[in-house]
């Protein structure tokens, strides 16, 4: 398994290639913006051959080049909850994100649901519903790998906003505590900002400070 990661856009977005081999297939995760490039480029360094987007929720910053991806024929995955923020990207809060250009839409080809189990190659990825920050936030879990991608819900030193429209502080604390009751300490993260791969269980008490 192969997790490359590099940060853009205006609010320092974290996007991902993940891989289940060198020469293998990849997902692209969270293409923020001008990301492409350097996902293009992460891809073709690892001969690896892109087979969809994975969104790991629907706020702009994660979402906002999806379009480059579809237009060359890779199918978006995101949470139903989401989905209508791809179809129509805005920056949900033009205060933090400014008078940005028309981002153009695409249509979801997967809607995804709790306990869904994506495959990559040999990987499976099992999807843990994690409302709060978004209605459609997604964390998902690599058990064999011990890796998972968790979106906004948990940072290395914090957590995930709940001041944005549809966000819901009641269900953002929900979410952490199923996900510090069922995923491993030893798990390590991959989040939408700040440092990854800082394990599950080093990340928790700087969350517990935000509950």
């Amino acid at each position: 398994m192969i997790i490359r990661g590099g940060t853009f856009g205006p609010v320092a977005t974290n996007t991902y290639i993940v891989a289940d081999a060198r020469g293998g297939s990849a997902w692209v995760v969270d293409p923020a913006m001008g990301s492409s490039a350097w996902a293009h480029e992460t891809l073709s360094r690892l001969e690896a051959t892109p087979v969809a987007v994975l969104d790991t929720h629907g706020h702009w910053d994660h979402i906002v080049e999806n379009h480059v991806w579809a237009a060359e024929g890779l199918p978006v995955w995101v949470a139903g909850a989401d989905a209508d923020w791809l179809e129509a990207p805005s920056p949900f809060n033009p205060a933090l994100f400014g008078d940005l250009p028309p981002t153009p839409g695409v249509t979801p080809a997967r809607l995804l649901a709790d306990g869904d189990v994506l495959e990559l190659g040999d990987l499976r990825f099992r999807l843990l519903a994690t409302p709060g920050h978004s209605p459609g936030c997604m964390v998902a879990l690599e058990e064999t790998h011990g890796e998972a991608l968790v979106g906004d819900l948990v940072f290395a030193q914090g957590i995930g906003r709940t001041d944005f429209p549809r966000s819901d502080p009641r269900a953002m604390l929900a979410s952490l505590e199923r996900v510090f009751a069922e995923v491993p300490r030893e798990t390590r993260i991959y989040p939408g900002h700040g440092p990854w791969a800082v394990t599950l269980g080093e990340a928790e008490p700087y969350a517990r400070m935000f509950m």
